[in-house]
């Protein structure tokens, strides 16, 4: 070449390298000083689409260029080449003739005259749409994997094949609530996060072999800035000297939702184990009524009648022999086997009642409830004084009020009326806070019973004592029973005989109600 290089010229010698760079794979762009097409190899056309004689004169934007093509990539091309560096490896987004786009690697070489003058550029576009497209698949696909293994709590521990070095996928430092590094992590560094306990009953604290070659699949407890979480790991063993090494690949998911669940399925079938055991209670419970109701409609109400029944055939007798002093006397008899009666089915009554209606559970204040008893038991003493000793500070419980009103006054009225053959009646009422609940205790100094036979009293129409010692119908600790029982709780009696009784009874803590640790410790 020469000072006077001619476009002419520069025709003639395109000309001859033509054969040379027409089977090239890349495309090869002529433009002369002010970046117009001079000549383009087989490849530009075959690519893009335009012939030399179409795109001849014109610039390589009129051409390629369109709205997907980076104006910044454009600006920093046009940024070195004015300042005569080349251009190297700039990926660009071209069009073809036919408007499809696709994608080039560009590098573009100065061609200088003799006096260092531009005279012309060489363009070289490699076509990387399907390299780009491979890359833009090889990220979704990862992103697609990343998600799906995000899903699946479920993360890799691998090994480098080009450095040998173990690394965590990102999954892996999500389970741990570690944020990503470079740094190589194998499954040592893994186990360094989890329980001892696991780690000892699993013998992962001492070298191991997988002499079977069996893939490997273990469970234990990691514990990471997200707390406890259960993992799951499983890994091939790799064979290798004739004998089997650890995994250097694993797969780690997370399970301690799965674990969750499974705890929540042991506790609901703990919960309905409970539920069949208090109604199979409940339904014992019922058949015992059932029992005590068939026993006393074929013992204690029968008793009543036949008595009706007896005095009437006497009374018809007096009446015949017109004896009005027997007949009044016969008559006070039926008079008092027909109450008898009566105070038998009402109290069969309550105890049904009791046994079906439903517990309103509120907060019941016992300071308040027991003073509100104490008036109105006070009566029935037979003009008696009464010497009340309540301790102090009584609790609060959660019951049912009418319920528990009935324990109470039921308690309080059998103290009363069994010390009535005292000169001076004394009713004791306390509590204790007890690791289960409030024990409540009812002490008297009255006739007390044979504790060989405590375990009447709770029955239907049990009774220890004879009516003409103490009147009543052997349904008023029955049903005491009934009602602490469906609130949880439990009753039971202590005496000697002339010596007095007490009654006890517990009732459970309410959660968010009753705190013992706070009590004051009654005197």
């Amino acid at each position: 070449m020469t000072e006077s290089f001619e476009i002419n010229d520069l025709t003639l010698w395109l000309g001859v390298l033509e054969k040379i760079v027409d089977s090239s794979t890349n495309m090869v762009v002529i433009t002369d000083a002010e970046r117009r097409i001079k000549w383009v190899n087989a490849r530009y056309t075959q690519v893009t689409g335009w012939t030399l004689h179409e795109c001849v004169n014109k610039r390589p934007r009129e051409v390629l260029h369109g709205p997907e093509t980076s104006p910044e990539t454009l600006a920093t091309i046009g940024t070195l080449l004015r300042a005569g560096e080349p251009v190297k490896g700039v990926e660009l987004v071209n069009y073809r003739k036919s408007g499809e786009i696709y994608r080039v690697s560009l590098d573009i070489e100065a061609i200088r005259d003799s006096g260092g003058r531009i005279c012309a550029y060489l363009s070289m576009q490699s076509d990387i749409t399907d390299q780009h497209q491979r890359h833009l698949d090889s990220i979704e696909l990862k992103r697609r994997l990343d998600v799906a293994q995000r899903l699946a709590r479920l993360g890799r521990i691998e090994t480098d094949p080009e450095t040998g070095q173990p690394y965590w996928s990102s999954e892996v430092f999500r389970i741990l609530g570690m944020v990503p590094d470079d740094r190589p992590r194998g499954f040592d560094d893994l186990l360094a996060h989890a329980y001892k306990a696991d780690v000892l009953a699993l013998q992962l604290d001492r070298p191991w072999q997988c002499d079977t070659g069996q893939e490997v699949d273990i469970e234990f407890r990691v514990e990471g800035a997200r707390g406890m979480r259960w993992i799951r790991c499983q890994g091939i063993p790799r064979a290798e000297g004739g004998r089997y090494l650890p995994p250097q690949s694993w797969l780690v998911q997370d399970i301690s939702l799965f674990k969750s669940r499974l705890e929540e399925k042991r506790l609901l079938n703990e919960r309905l184990n409970e539920l069949v055991q208090e109604r199979t209670q409940k339904l014992e419970e019922s058949n015992q009524a059932l029992e005590d109701f068939s026993y006393a409609l074929s013992h204690d109400l029968r008793t009543p009648l036949r008595h009706v029944a007896g005095f009437s055939e006497l009374l018809a007798e007096a009446v015949r022999r017109g004896e009005v002093g027997e007949c009044l006397r016969y008559c006070e008899k039926i008079s008092q086997s027909a109450h008898k009666m009566q105070e038998l089915i009402e109290g069969m009554l309550a105890f049904a009642k009791a046994g079906r209606q439903g517990l309103k559970l509120v907060p019941i204040p016992l300071s308040s409830v027991i003073p509100e008893m104490i008036a109105a038991v006070e009566g029935t003493a037979g003009g008696k004084p009464v010497h009340w000793e309540v301790d102090p500070e009584l609790p609060v419980v959660q019951g049912d009020p009418v319920l528990l009103r009935e324990v109470w006054l039921n308690l309080l009225d059998n103290a009363v009326k069994y010390s009535s053959g005292r000169e001076r009646i004394t009713v004791r009422v306390g509590w204790l806070p007890r690791d289960e609940g409030w024990e409540f205790f009812v002490k008297d100094n009255g006739a007390g019973f044979d504790p060989r036979h405590a375990h009447k009293l709770f029955g239907m129409f049990q009774r220890l004592h004879r009516d003409d010692q103490f009147k009543g119908t052997g349904v008023g600790l029955a049903l005491v029973r009934r009602i602490v029982e469906s609130h949880g709780g439990r009753i039971w009696a202590l005496s000697t005989p002339g010596e007095g009784a007490a009654f006890h009874f517990l009732l459970p803590f309410c959660a968010g109600l009753d705190d013992p640790s706070s009590s004051i410790t009654p005197s």
